[in-house]
C-alpha cells in the first residue's frame, strides 16, 4: 500500500493536512455468482489482519483499463473455476471512503460454466454453495462479519426488489 499526503481545502475554508491511500486507476470487483439452484457462491479464506478465516465474495482488483464484466469473469475463474454466461453490474461502492478513492463494482453472473483460469498460490479458498436463507441466517448470527460481502449482500437485496 502506498499512502500520500495531500492538503485539503475542508467546506469551512480550513486546510488540514490528509493521509490516504494514493489515487490508482483500477478498481475491484466482487462477483455474486448464482448457481442453477439459485444459490450463491461464497468463499471462506484466511485474512490476515484480522488472523481469521472469513466469508467472503469472489473477486480482486482489475487491471488498468480492463472492462468490468471482463475482470469479474477472470476473477471468478481464478477464484472458483466458473465464468458467468450472464453477467450484471448492479452497484457500486467506495472500499474505504475516508482514505481511498477506489470504487468496488459488485457483478452478479448466472448461466455459470466451467472454465478455470489461473490461480494465486497466496490464496487457500475453500468455496461454498449456499442458499440466500442459510446466506441471511449466517448474517443475523455474526458469521459473517466482511464489510464488502455485506455491502455487496445489501446491493444484491436491492436489485431484487427492483426487479
Amino acid at each position: 500500500m502506498k499512502v500520500v499526503k495531500d492538503t485539503v481545502e475542508l467546506p469551512t475554508g480550513e486546510r488540514i493536512q490528509y493521509i490516504r491511500e494514493k489515487p490508482t486507476d483500477n478498481a475491484s470487483v466482487a462477483i455474486i455468482a448464482i448457481n442453477d439452484n439459485n444459490e450463491l457462491l461464497l468463499q471462506q479464506e484466511y485474512s490476515y489482519p484480522p488472523n481469521e478465516i472469513m466469508y467472503q465474495l469472489p473477486g480482486d482488483a482489475t487491471n488498468a483499463n480492463e472492462d468490468i464484466i471482463e475482470a469479474a469473469n477472470r476473477e471468478l475463474s481464478e477464484e472458483s473455476g466458473y465464468i458467468g454466461k450472464k453477467c450484471e453490474v448492479i452497484g457500486s461502492f467506495y472500499l474505504n471512503n475516508r482514505r481511498s478513492d477506489r470504487k468496488q463494482y459488485v457483478v452478479v453472473c448466472r448461466e455459470l460454466q466451467e472454465q478455470k483460469g489461473r490461480t494465486d498460490s497466496e490464496e487457500f479458498i475453500d468455496n461454498e454453495w449456499m442458499s440466500v436463507d442459510i446466506l441471511q441466517s449466517k448474517v443475523r448470527k455474526g458469521e459473517i462479519v466482511n464489510i464488502n460481502l455485506l455491502a455487496a449482500l445489501q446491493l444484491y437485496g436491492a436489485s431484487i426488489l427492483d426487479t
